[in-house]
């Protein structure tokens, strides 16, 4: 047998198999279905049944023990569940509220600042001009032009 014919044999055997498994996979999900269908029929009489058994019970047409304790559970299921619901219609109605604005800061009176002073070094030579200052706009306080921030009240400065 030729490497030719090896390859064909293995394709072959590789489509056979494919086919198989195609097949399989559409018989057990047709199958699967028919389960479920069948099986959605005894859960709608089951539940037919103790529908009807729970009316009878209740209007004292059938007396047991079993079943009213059974009945029982339901009616506290019951409860329950409209209590969830009406939790549940709270829970839905709730809408989101905005938090008001932070106020804008402002700078405490300027009777609680106290003033920072910048002394300019001692100098060896009395001809040497003293530091250029600037002013702050907020709130006046004089500091070293290098200065961001006003060391007073903390006012960006230009």
């Amino acid at each position: 047998m030729g490497f030719l014919d090896q390859i064909s044999k293995q394709i072959s055997q590789g489509v056979d198999r494919a086919k198989f498994e195609a097949e399989k996979f559409q018989k057990t999900t047709r199958l699967q279905g028919e389960v479920n269908d069948v099986q959605r029929q005894v859960d709608t009489r089951m539940y037919e049944l103790g529908q009807r058994a729970y009316e009878l019970l209740r209007a004292g047409q059938i007396h047991s023990a079993s079943l009213n304790e059974l009945s029982a559970a339901i009616e506290q299921l019951r409860s329950s569940l409209i209590a969830k619901e009406e939790e549940l219609k709270q829970a839905q109605a709730e809408v989101f509220v905005e938090p008001p604005p932070a106020p804008a800061y402002t700078p405490p009176p300027s009777s609680q600042q106290v003033p920072i002073s910048y002394e300019t070094p001692p100098t060896s030579d009395p001809h040497t001009p003293p530091a250029p200052t600037k002013v702050c706009g907020a709130c006046g306080f004089q500091m070293p032009v290098t200065a961001m921030f006003c060391p007073n009240c903390g006012s960006r400065v230009a």
